[in-house]
């Protein structure tokens, strides 16, 4: 067997490097990990949301809630809850009742460049409903999760 080049060797090394600087700047192309995961319904009818978190294309998280309709008192929220701690999450998937999961709204935290992500599915008030997926990075929405161990 030939012995490896200098280049083998200098890529190694680096890989090295950067794996072990990871926990102190930055994530180098991992992807954030979740602190929040919540629905905003804007609709004056309430409407249950279907979510499913991919890790490494396996999921790890899957559920259905119902979110209540937007009134005079405001807007309809939900909170997520029960999904695993220390997951990485690659994308995640989202679609309320009737639409089929090829339909899904998608998120893919690797687009993303931070630690922690804080989600939040709105439902729209139109005819029919949109979906979007909004975002919030940083600290706040890991402050009751923290970083995977």
């Amino acid at each position: 067997m030939p012995s490896p080049s200098r280049r083998t060797i200098l890529r190694g090394a680096s890989l090295a490097v950067l794996g072990s600087l990871a926990g102190c700047a930055g994530r180098f192309g991992n992807s954030p990990w979740l602190g929040e995961l919540g629905a905003t319904n804007r609709d004056a009818r309430p409407h249950t949301i279907h979510v499913l978190l991919l890790e490494a294309d396996s999921p790890v998280y899957w559920t259905s809630k119902r979110v209540p309709a937007a009134g005079p008192d405001g807007l309809g929220t939900a909170t997520f809850e029960g999904y695993p701690d220390g997951v990485e999450p690659d994308r995640l998937l989202v679609r309320p009742d009737g639409r089929p999961l090829a339909a899904a709204e998608r998120f893919d935290f690797a687009e993303y460049d931070a630690d922690c992500l804080g989600l939040d599915v709105e439902i729209g008030d139109g005819r029919p409903p949109s979906l979007s997926i909004w975002y919030t990075a940083g600290s706040a929405p890991c402050r009751t999760t923290g970083p995977p161990e």
